[in-house]
């Protein structure tokens, strides 16, 4: 019997192709099991197909201006063990209508992808670039959107959720994850913005201080253990944590 006591786990924000050169050789050296992408351009999907895997699944969510509107931005869950099944759940925009990004009144489309990956042994995990808003704080269209985030991912169960929720730790948004799921970030880790590499970090470092907008959050189900953050990746530092089962998990299809 092919089974797995656990798998490491990786979420990283790329920013788009600005730090390709970091983020490449930390997921070639990390070797993670399943790697969860956010601000990954389409055409740089292949890259991570072809150094890392080519089972994957990409939900696109906003064209954007940095390249004259050309290519598609979104999120991408690789996988180096099968994906037994994958969903897209939109709780922003339409699929099928992709916005241009014109700051700072557009809203990109928002989906979770949640997968289950393995053979006799599925792993559960679904991963969000959630809604962002000025400064961390909280609006209207982060709460409804959560709302609606919570409703899709309800009937799934059990599962781990990691992605950039653009809500800091301690705020009203974050707060509404707490009361389904456990945050696995720990305490001491105050921000995931890296200073060095975030554009804001020169001018208004004192912004960036508090805001852990990154996480890793899970069901009693599961337990994310070893989870650390590493800096000089991107202008988000990236996420790294081994997930092991508690118990069996009934199959949503």
């Amino acid at each position: 019997m092919n089974t797995r006591a656990s798998i490491k786990l990786v979420s990283i924000n790329i920013e788009r192709d600005l730090h390709l050169d970091r983020v490449v050789p930390f997921v070639i050296a990390e070797k993670p099991d399943v790697l969860c992408l956010q601000e990954v351009r389409e055409p740089d999907v292949q890259i991570f197909a072809k150094l890392f895997s080519d089972t994957y699944v990409f939900a696109p969510a906003i064209k954007h201006r940095s390249d004259g509107f050309k290519a598609v931005i979104g999120q991408a869950v690789f996988s180096k063990l099968p994906i037994a099944t994958q969903n897209i759940h939109y709780y922003v925009g339409d699929p099928a209508v992709i916005p241009r990004e014109e700051l700072p009144d557009t809203c990109g489309n928002h989906a979770v992808v949640v997968v289950e990956v393995g053979e006799e042994e599925a792993f559960r995990i679904a991963a969000t670039h959630f809604v962002w808003s000025e400064r961390g704080q909280a609006t209207d269209l982060q709460r409804i959107s959560m709302r609606k985030l919570l409703e899709i991912l309800q009937p799934f169960g059990e599962l781990v959720l990691c992605g950039d929720f653009n809500a800091p730790r301690g705020g009203e948004i974050f707060s509404m994850l707490l009361e389904t799921y456990h945050d696995n970030v720990p305490p001491q880790y105050a921000t995931s913005l890296d200073l060095d590499l975030h554009r804001a970090g020169k001018d208004r470092p004192h912004e960036l201080a508090d805001k852990m907008v990154d996480g890793m959050f899970s069901t009693p189900g599961y337990r994310v253990s070893h989870v650390r953050m590493v800096p000089g990746v991107s202008d988000h530092c990236a996420l790294v944590a081994t997930v092991q089962k508690r118990g069996e998990l009934k199959l949503v299809y």
